[in-house]
């Protein structure tokens, strides 16, 4: 990670694309409050999630629309979400960050949700306008959704709006100053990959490479299990690890157990080796 002119290494890494348009979005208000307490960051195009922090902290920032608009079943809409959050979980602590969330209006009666947009209060009254915007998901489904990035391995932030959730991306991201100022801490790291240094981190990227299993529950798996190869042939026991529940599970082993499928006019390359030939 750079420095800048005056040898600061950013403790916060924000994606370029957070910080455009006029509306002041949580990422807005959070590099507001980083500017207020002189924490460094700085913005580039990052490959994955939408915030990287220091010991492996990656955030993506969805709105109630956005999930809204996966469910709604566009073309790239499931594909790309997926896409995000397995890459997500590359990361030893992933966070995805709800906004607005918990201002929805919820009409199980009418299968749909309110996302409220705008609000006013009424002069010289106490009382508050609130306009909003009708979307025919049922909460239900919605409620899936969510629970679905729970299951794999990915902490959920819930905010109210936009101000709120910025104050719980600033609470995982800084946290307290004295956490802050512990030494030995790792600076966020842009990867699309993770380096494979030793045995270890090679057995762990290849357990985290199961649906639903971060580095974070790979290293739990290995630890409880004591090799790659007891953990897979005692898959149907990965329940006992916190946080890994039957649909997991169910992922890793149809992953496992599905045939390898060959497209059509794909052939496999092979290279004779001269020595042993």
């Amino acid at each position: 990670m750079q420095s800048d002119l005056f040898g600061n290494v950013p403790e916060i890494v924000i994606d370029v694309h957070e910080t455009g348009g006029k509306r002041k979005n949580a990422v807005k208000h959070l590099m507001s409050m980083l500017d207020k307490e002189q924490i460094t960051y700085s913005v580039q195009k990052i490959p994955i999630g939408d915030i990287l922090g220091v010991d492996g902290i990656a955030i993506e920032r969805k709105t109630v629309s956005d999930l809204v608009n996966t469910l709604k079943g566009s073309a790239s809409g499931v594909p790309r979400l997926t896409k995000q959050l397995d890459a997500l979980v590359s990361y030893d602590k992933p966070y995805v960050l709800i906004e607005n969330i918990l201002a929805i209006r919820r009409d199980p009666v009418k299968s749909c949700i309110y996302i409220p947009f705008s609000t006013k209060q009424t002069k010289g009254k106490p009382y508050y306008v609130t306009m909003e915007r009708a979307s025919f998901i049922h909460p239900n489904s919605l409620d899936a959704l969510i629970d679905s990035i729970g299951e794999r391995g990915i902490t959920i932030l819930k905010g109210f709006n936009a101000l709120h959730s910025a104050g719980l991306l600033y609470g995982v991201l800084v946290g307290e100053e004295a956490k802050r100022e512990q030494k030995g801490q790792r600076l966020p790291v842009i990867r699309t990959r993770k380096g494979l240094d030793s045995m270890n981190d090679e057995q762990e990227f290849f357990i985290a490479g199961f649906p639903g299993i971060n580095v974070v529950r790979a290293k739990s798996i290995l630890e409880h299990f004591g090799s790659p190869q007891e953990a897979i042939l005692q898959i149907d026991d990965w329940g006992k690890i916190p946080g890994i529940g039957p649909k997991t599970i169910a992922s890793a082993k149809k992953l496992l157990y599905s045939d390898y499928e060959v497209a059509e006019g794909e052939t496999s390359e092979t290279n004779d080796d001269p020595v042993n030939s």
